[in-house]
């Protein structure tokens, strides 16, 4: 049996707080493969140590620690040798906390930029606690407020507006077609004709843009989409099909490649009220 069916995890979202979503994972020693989200991302390390990669340097973190990361932000994370770690993850929409942000400079946001990678704040940490119970426990009327403050803090205190980034102009050619479909996305090679460029070329202009090459971004957003149908009830065969996966065996390869965790766990997420969280 592969060690990610052993490793306890919980994952949580709902309709009727879509602003959100998040995960908690124990004792697990299961890495991650470099990936990024749409969504900002905060990390609340409860027990053991991780090491975080993330804007080119490797960002150490014990218990108490929060990690934050941009959205579409490429990032890995790896237990340290031989140990195993447990955490929470927050993943907040982005667009939202935009909007937040937008309320607090009073003006429009184009994009978010957080100061910090680790952040040490044991208010903080303690409040994304007490979110992470409320929403276990399904106590909608409680997590709203309780999550509207966290966020509100987290922006204020360590986010700031940013411009978009620059993309090269094949860069963003290459980003349109395999977002187009990602069910008949153009291979390298037929990007490289269309764009009348070597392969190793579009590769680096890709990376030097992104941080990844074009197949893990591909990857990536087919994994993305394939959460979103997830949450949506669709069947995990037809999930991985619709997202441009061949076949089952590799839809469920480069999930748990991706996120450390099967379809089926993923899928397992439930809006029934369950026990308080007492890592």
């Amino acid at each position: 049996m592969s060690a990610v069916y052993r490793v306890k995890q919980t994952y949580w979202f709902s309709p009727h707080l879509p602003q959100v979503e998040c995960r908690s994972t124990w004792r697990s020693n299961q890495g991650y493969k470099t990936h990024s989200h749409t969504q900002l991302s905060l990390g609340l390390v409860v027990a053991g140590s991780t090491v975080c990669h993330y804007r080119g340097a490797d960002h150490l973190l014990h218990a108490g620690d929060m990690v934050l990361i941009d959205p579409h932000a490429p990032h890995s994370c790896t237990p340290l040798p031989g140990q195993t770690r447990s955490y929470h993850m927050f993943y907040f929409d982005a667009a939202w906390c935009r909007a937040l942000l937008a309320e607090q400079y009073g003006q429009p946001v184009a994009a978010i930029h957080c100061h910090p990678v680790r952040v040490q704040d044991n208010a903080l940490f303690s409040d994304g606690l007490q979110l992470i119970n409320s929403l276990y426990r399904h106590d909608i009327t409680h997590a709203t407020p309780q999550l509207n403050a966290l966020v509100s803090t987290l922006l204020s205190r360590y986010c700031a507006a940013q411009q978009p980034l620059v993309e090269q102009s094949t860069t963003r050619y290459m980003r349109q077609r395999l977002l187009s479909n990602l069910q008949t996305s153009p291979s390298l090679t037929t990007l490289a004709q269309e764009l009348h460029l070597r392969r190793e070329t579009l590769v680096r202009h890709f990376r030097e843009d992104t941080g990844i090459t074009p197949m893990a971004f591909l990857n990536n957003a087919r994994i993305e989409y394939a959460k979103t149908l997830i949450k949506q009830g669709v069947p995990l065969a037809d999930a991985g099909y619709q997202s441009g996966f061949s076949d089952q065996s590799h839809f469920h390869k480069i999930f748990v490649l991706h996120t450390a965790a099967t379809p089926g766990q993923y899928q397992q997420a439930s809006e029934s009220p369950s026990a308080t969280i007492t890592i």
